[in-house]
């Protein structure tokens, strides 16, 4: 249950609202107990036709005096189902806005606490089963926080105050009905357990579910393009039908509770009604009847609390197995701001590894000065975006530093070590919002002329000015609605806008045609004048003018020089170059 009280402690900041339902609860079971008297009140009625006298309950002898028309009945019916309905409406309505207040919260904390983590978390998951345990899984819990605790609260208070009632109205033969309650724990408890352990797999086949469309709705050109539609399909509809048989399962077992406590409640029913039909008088008989009844309705609502109980647990866990990750990168207690010139970067004996043992990194040690641009090639799988990624922290090197003017970049925080890098990958992300938006993404708080000026610099302003909106225009999901160059030069220019004294460019140039990439070129040449610039290239044409090149091979940095010294040394850089320009 630690699950749940975990998922209980969203609940407190609105422990007035709570106060206030668990009072109208309170009335409301008050006001449910007198049902059965109206009952017998009205039976009472019947047989007395012009009043009703109370001189027929032997428990209560002081009663016997009171007496009173039958024309008061109609307003006492009234009076009780007005009592029990508003004081129900309160308590529902207080509850529901704590649940969904709880609900918000939680959301925004596993929002939150995913946007935090570390690279290496995202590796290891998959995008689809977190959106499923942010929308599914959280709406699961939903039912948990408000539901459970008003029937948690509420239907033992409704027992509590017709007991007194069942004994009014049954005398000693309440016992037989009272005494069948224990019985009522059994399938609860037994199937409950069953209930968590199918809600869970469900909930994880759930998850297999959203991943998949994210999957394949993301790549369906690709699927279109192979024609594989109906393969699709069928891995869509097998996934889908293992969801199905976990969701019947789970019916079952919850649907199955009800009726079994039904049974068992009629049982201990029948027998006191069986001596109740001998020697009870048709008033009591009645209201005996209808307040066992009221006892058994609470008995099936909380064995449905056992069933949302046991699914919000299953929920619980996959949310909080998102909430206790904590982040592998993360400020130290010490951590300072860097707020001073970019004078040099440095790796120092560098080497990484995404699983232990199996370095990608090895042993690398580059200097990289103010105002000097430093190239990396290799093949694919050589380490050269893993290289960057660390100057970033995405990841931490498992042996040796980076040090920027000689302070360890572990020692700065994280915010101000990535404020002043700009990156432009060779994945080019945009957001579905406006140009202006997508370009002013690293700061927000630019003007409209600064944001020209940077797709000015980036030779995007020309098919920018012919969008629909200009700048307005929503690009839609990912920017699909532009090409690959400019999705390239809108990425570009939200890094020249960013202004940063390191650059970071892998690929980025990579979706350009010639004519773009020759533009986009100079004015890359142009802001690389003031800034300390890491370019990784496939294509050597775009790094000639690098003040020096990396080659990079199985992790480790195997030749470094000019374009014209490496070529004259040979080597790797020069199959490389010989296989780019024919030569």
């Amino acid at each position: 249950m630690d699950i749940y009280k975990r998922l209980l402690a969203y609940v407190k900041p609105h422990k007035w609202r709570l106060m206030v339902a668990i009072l109208a609860m309170f009335a409301y079971s008050v006001a449910n107990s007198l049902v059965s008297a109206t009952l017998y009140i009205i039976v009472n009625g019947l047989h007395n036709k012009s009043e009703v006298r109370l001189d027929d309950l032997p428990h209560v002898p002081f009663l016997s005096s009171i007496s009173f028309p039958v024309f008061w009945i109609p307003f006492i019916m009234v009076g009780v189902f007005f009592l029990r309905g508003f004081f129900d409406y309160v308590s529902n309505y207080q509850m529901s806005n704590v649940g969904i207040r709880a609900i918000r919260k939680v959301r925004d904390d596993l929002y939150r606490h995913l946007v935090y983590l570390s690279h290496d978390f995202y590796s290891k998951g998959r995008t689809g089963d977190f959106l499923s345990r942010i929308m599914n899984d959280v709406g699961q819990i939903q039912g948990a926080i408000t539901d459970v605790i008003v029937d948690l609260v509420k239907q033992p208070l409704v027992i509590l105050f017709n007991i007194p009632w069942v004994f009014l109205w049954g005398g000693k033969y309440a016992l037989f009905a009272v005494l069948i309650f224990p019985l009522v724990a059994i399938p609860i408890v037994l199937l409950g357990k069953q209930l968590r352990k199918l809600t869970k797999k469900m909930q994880e086949r759930t998850g297999d579910i959203t991943a998949f469309l994210g999957e394949t709705l993301s790549g369906f050109h690709i699927v279109k393009a192979f024609c594989r539609e109906e393969r699709e399909i069928s891995r869509f509809e097998e996934i889908n039908r293992s969801v199905f048989e976990y969701f019947r399962r789970t019916i079952r077992v919850t649907i199955i509770q009800r009726p079994l406590i039904e049974v068992i409640g009629a049982v201990g029913a029948a027998i006191a009604v069986l001596f109740g039909i001998k020697y009870l008088p048709p008033d009591r008989f009645v209201a005996f009847v209808g307040s066992l009844f009221i006892f058994y309705e609470p008995l099936k609502k909380i064995s449905k609390v056992n069933s949302t109980i046991q699914q919000s647990i299953a929920a619980g866990q996959r949310i909080f197995e998102v909430l206790d990750a904590q982040p592998s990168i993360k400020d130290r207690a010490d951590a300072v701001g860097f707020a001073e010139p970019v004078r040099e970067v440095r790796y120092e004996n560098v080497s990484f590894a995404y699983e232990a043992g199996d370095y990608v990194l090895e042993d690398i040690n580059i200097t990289a000065k103010h105002n000097e641009v430093v190239a990396i090639v290799g093949a694919s799988g050589s380490g050269k975006t893993t290289l960057v990624n660390l100057l970033l922290r995405f990841y931490d090197p498992a042996q040796g530093s980076i040090k920027i003017n000689g302070k360890d970049i572990r020692d700065l925080t994280l915010n101000s070590l990535r404020d002043m890098i700009g990156v432009v990958s060779q994945e080019t992300v945009l957001f579905n919002c406006s140009v202006r938006d997508n370009i002013a993404y690293g700061r927000p708080n630019a003007s409209l002329e600064d944001v020209k000026k940077a797709a000015a610099i980036a030779y995007a302003d020309h098919f920018i000015e012919t969008l629909p909106q200009g700048y307005d225009t929503q690009l839609g999901e990912r920017g699909l609605k532009l090409s690959g160059g400019e999705r390239q030069r809108l990425a570009i220019a939200r890094a020249l806008l960013k202004d940063p004294p390191i650059l970071v460019l892998d690929e980025a140039t990579s979706h350009l045609d010639t004519q773009s990439e020759q533009e986009v070129q100079k004015a890359l040449e142009n802001l690389m004048k003031a800034r300390t610039v890491f370019v990784i290239a496939h294509r050597l044409s775009t790094i000639q003018k690098a003040d020096r090149i990396l080659v990079m091979d199985k992790g480790k940095v195997v030749q470094q020089g000019t374009n014209e010294f490496l070529l004259r040394l040979g080597g790797i850089y020069k199959k490389l170059y010989d296989l780019q320009f024919n030569v």
